[in-house]
């Protein structure tokens, strides 16, 4: 039901936030427990983006099972939302839920 997401602590000079992240893997409990009644509803809450991150979350780590994943957060706030790593690759996942859509360039 809850996935513990693990902060990705590189050996830097930064000073990084180190709890861990909490999501509720189930985005229809989440809605359910929040109320959110329809896709219209969904959009004008303030629970979307963690609604979204949840739903990117999950798929992506499914379809790459066997990597290990983690958070990154700095206490300045940089932050990145899911860091993927298998062995020496790692890869980084950033998820923005937006009413609009924007090309990345």
């Amino acid at each position: 039901m809850l996935r513990i997401l693990p902060p990705f602590t590189p050996n830097i000079g930064k000073r990084l936030v180190k709890s861990p992240k909490i999501y509720l893997r189930d985005t229809g409990i989440l809605h359910a427990l929040l109320r959110i009644d329809s896709f219209d509803d969904l959009l004008g809450h303030p629970a979307l983006g963690a609604s979204w991150e949840t739903v990117v979350l999950e798929n992506v780590m499914a379809a790459l099972s066997g990597w290990d994943a983690f958070f990154y957060r700095t206490a300045a706030g940089a932050e990145i939302d899911l860091v993927l790593t298998r062995g020496k690759r790692k890869l980084a996942v950033e998820c923005k839920a937006s009413a609009a859509y924007s090309a990345a360039n």
